[in-house]
């Protein structure tokens, strides 16, 4: 307690120093120690400065029998909700449940453990390394790009963690990256590692388009179709894609020329179109963005006009209402960012003729389940 001890001063004695609730409350406030991530000083480097951190958070519970306080600050200035261990105050709800704090600096020890040994792991090798605390992968994803963006870093490479590899890509040229590094080309290869300074070269003049698909599914049988792979850079995420094959994304868009083609084609679906506007757009950082990136479909107005759809085996299929509602919450999103308008009317619309058919289907189907060929066919109606 601030001034004396509880042995020294019983509850009756701060109620009759305390007036008003607010100065009782002020009264009954351990002292506090404030433990603060925020940018790293070009002096410091991530090992020294996380150390230091530890350092003071150990001897104030340890030594002062203080309360830490973790605030983190963001990349753009502002500071977060200050997370509190152990928890102290009135209202339950005031803050977040000390779980938040321990994963923190469970994940702090964890990276300076990381850095002394001169080594580096997975998200995942993090996660399994403490089950009980992390609970999914999630937790441990998010709150290592909260400790990433307080100390400005570019990238959890610099952190000694890694993202799991998990989206694949296809080019029809050798892409050179880092150093002495390349993506051989007519194979499939999973999205590399990369350093955050990554510059990707190679024989740009072979290259048409870049195309990103949903579904791992399709992107095997668009590698085996000549008439697509020949100029075409093929990409998947394998669904909602993670951060590396965003970042990925982003470098080729950075380093090909203005004349290349960034495509995207998914579901025909509410989280087709989710998944179109994390390639697109994030609130996160710019480097894990691909603004050039254009929706091409599958378009539920061209699958309902297809006289030929149900003969070629295509299934429409009614929008549930947990479909309907994850729609509603997409489209408020929509409005709220900050993306270019041309593109934002293009992922608005395409939602909105979902939510008024009430109707969905799979881009597996589409085309007589030959998606190939309707991407060819798209192509040339474009051109």
């Amino acid at each position: 307690m601030k001034g004396q001890t509880s042995s020294k001063r019983s509850l009756i004695d701060y109620m009759k120093c305390s007036p008003t609730r607010k100065d009782f409350e002020e009264a009954l406030e351990p002292e506090v120690r404030i433990i603060k991530l925020t940018k790293l000083q070009k002096s410091h480097t991530v090992e020294s400065e996380i150390d230091m951190l530890l350092s003071l958070a150990k001897n104030g519970i340890e030594q002062h029998a203080e309360h830490i306080v973790i605030t983190l600050e963001g990349s753009n200035g502002q500071v977060k909700n200050p997370l509190n261990y152990p928890f102290y105050g009135f209202e339950r709800l005031q803050g977040p449940p000390a779980a938040k704090s321990a994963v923190l600096m469970s994940l702090m020890s964890r990276i300076s453990a990381i850095a002394k040994q001169k080594e580096s792991c997975t998200i995942r090798d993090v996660f399994y390394m403490n089950v009980e605390l992390y609970q999914n992968q999630q937790i441990v994803s998010d709150s290592l790009r909260e400790i990433a963006d307080a100390f400005q870093v570019t990238d959890l490479n610099e952190l000694g963690i890694y993202a799991a590899q998990k989206g694949l890509c296809f080019t029809p040229v050798d892409l050179h990256f880092d150093i002495g590094k390349i993506i051989i080309h007519n194979q499939k290869s999973l999205v590399p590692l990369m350093s955050p300074s990554v510059h990707f070269s190679g024989d740009w003049l072979r290259v048409k388009r870049i195309i990103v698909v949903e579904k791992d599914a399709i992107f095997s049988k668009l590698v085996e179709n000549a008439s697509v792979c020949k100029d075409c850079i093929l990409i998947t995420g394998k669904g909602f894609p993670d951060w590396l094959t965003r970042h990925f994304l982003h470098k080729l868009m950075v380093c090909c020329p203005p004349r290349v083609e960034f495509e995207i084609y998914t579901d025909s679906d509410p989280y087709g179109i989710d998944i179109a506007l994390k390639y697109t757009f994030n609130c996160v950082k710019t480097e894990y963005q691909c603004p050039r990136l254009t929706y091409r479909g599958v378009m539920i107005q061209d699958l309902l006009h297809d006289r030929n759809a149900a003969r070629n085996g295509l299934q429409l299929l009614n929008l549930s209402a947990r479909d309907f509602r994850y729609a509603s919450n997409l489209l408020a999103r929509l409005e709220n960012t900050a993306l270019k308008n041309s593109k934002k009317r293009v992922l608005t619309r395409e939602l909105q003729r979902q939510m008024f058919y009430q109707k969905k289907a799979e881009m597996n189907t589409v085309h007589g389940a030959n998606f190939a060929q309707y991407l060819l066919a798209k192509s040339h109606i474009l051109k």
